[in-house]
């Protein structure tokens, strides 16, 4: 499959509804202890573009609404969060006080899934007109691979977790935007290297 280009992509904010990890909103709308950021619950009339930038766009932060991360075991597996809508991978809305988009995905990741990462690779950079055309906004994707699995204990943002492989997880996905999720997976295991199942 051929990357996406820069072209639009009118669909869902994933950021808001299905697609990427919340998706790139929170697992099941509950904010953390600083409130989202960038409150996105009024909702939107119409659909909304969107546009892969590529990992070599580093927006501005004060611009960044949401971040996701591909999360993979030592199996290679896609260990995912349990949300209302299905399975997906964790991510979710920057909260009041956050610095960057990765201590973003790492808390999303924690609160999802009960994972601790090691280095994030930045995967793709969405770029999203929620707001309209003269107030773009950017769901931040990674990769990363799980260092440490905590006892998982119910009462968090999802319901639990779930590894399978990558392909067993697309076949499934139901979100907003199978294509792109799919361009996402895919290049974060091409990014994450061997031992990462494709």
């Amino acid at each position: 499959m051929s990357e996406p280009s820069d072209a639009p992509r009118p669909g869902t904010d994933p950021a808001l509804a299905a697609a990427p990890g919340t998706g790139p909103g929170t697992g099941t709308g509950v904010a953390g202890p600083g409130g989202d950021r960038r409150s996105t619950s009024r909702g939107r009339a119409g659909a909304v573009t969107l546009r892969c930038r590529g990992a070599g766009v580093e927006p501005p932060f004060a611009a960044v609404t949401s971040a996701s991360v591909v999360t993979v075991t030592a199996a290679g597996l896609l260990l995912l969060a349990d949300l209302p809508r299905g399975l997906d991978i964790p991510g979710g809305h920057v909260q009041r006080g956050e610095r960057t988009a990765e201590q973003t995905a790492r808390r999303e990741v924690w609160e999802e899934v009960r994972a601790r990462l090691g280095p994030l690779t930045l995967v793709e950079v969405i770029e999203s007109d929620y707001f309209g055309g003269d107030d773009l906004t950017y769901m931040v994707i990674y990769v990363g691979r799980v260092v440490r699995l905590a006892p998982w204990e119910g009462g968090y943002e999802s319901a639990g977790r779930v590894e399978l492989p990558a392909a067993a997880f697309l076949d499934r996905y139901r979100g907003g935007d199978p294509a792109l999720m799919r361009h996402l997976v895919t290049r974060a295991l091409a990014l994450a290297g061997p031992g990462a199942n494709g």
